[in-house]
């Protein structure tokens, strides 16, 4: 493992929501690198005697540049030492996997990309919906409300209503991500679902649609918007806990404590 980056999923936030493999590698790290918005109940699994540094960026807030996280990786895999990379959610959305590969590549730095729950998964389930009802959607797409050069939402090819649309950073500017949307073609009337902090103890699911998003204020970051008719649901601001295990399954997937890391 040493001398090499594994860039780890740390999914929406609940420890118990990682794969087996983040985990063995967690618990093997000795130096890492980890977003803003991975909770500290996944970062408890590192070490203690890790190097654990957070170099996460946040809307509004200055951060690690880019060019310093791909310099720390790449420093910290040269002194041969075992590196996890955490990103939220799933390292390959949306999350500028794209930028920190190139510069691992440059640099001949082997790397293993390990998968993890996207926030939008996490929200669908969280807001009891399914994203590809065949009724409702025969399209998925995925969206960012924060994209470089701050370009807009784009129209979609694709048949509006019969499509599912996540929105990944849709605020704080609601009313912009609105107009935006409608911009698309998508109809005032269209069904969404704002879930804040999906996939943690505090999250809350709000059912709405596209035209009334421009009167909603203050919604916890981080949040993911679903919009389309597989939203449809009658609702109002909730509080939506995890529900907890079945009793019966094995202690060790009750429990992130009784896992044990397989050699890698």
């Amino acid at each position: 493992m040493a001398g090499k980056i594994w860039i780890v999923g740390a999914g929406p936030g609940s420890a118990d929501l990682l794969t087996m493999r983040a985990v063995a590698i967690l618990r093997a790290a000795e130096v890492v690198l980890h977003d803003d918005l991975v909770s500290a109940e996944v970062l408890a699994l590192c070490p203690s005697s890790a190097l654990v540094i957070n170099v996460g960026k946040r809307c509004g807030q200055r951060g690690r540049s880019q060019g310093e996280i791909n310099s720390l990786m790449i420093f910290h895999a040269r002194q041969a030492r075992v590196v996890a990379r955490l990103k939220s959610g799933d390292p390959a959305i949306f999350g500028r996997l794209g930028e920190e590969l190139d510069a691992l590549r440059a640099a001949a730095i082997d790397f293993e990309i390990v998968p993890g729950v996207t926030a939008v998964a996490a929200a669908a389930a969280a807001a009891g919906l399914t994203l590809t009802d065949r009724r409702a959607a025969s399209a998925l797409l995925f969206l960012t409300g924060h994209s470089a050069g701050s370009q807009p939402l784009r129209r979609s090819a694709f048949d509006l209503d019969k499509s599912s649309y996540a929105v990944y950073m849709p605020g704080p500017d609601y009313e912009k991500t609105a107009a935006e949307l409608m911009e698309m073609g998508i109809a005032p009337a269209t069904p969404c679902a704002l879930i804040s902090h999906a996939g943690r103890n505090s999250q809350k699911v709000y059912f709405t649609t596209v035209g009334s998003l421009r009167q909603t204020l203050g919604i916890p970051a981080p949040a993911i918007l679903i919009v389309g008719r597989v939203a449809t649901r009658a609702g109002s601001i909730s509080d939506c806990l995890p529900t907890e295990l079945p009793h019966d399954l094995p202690a060790a997937t009750l429990r992130m404590g009784d896992l044990r890391p397989d050699p890698l």
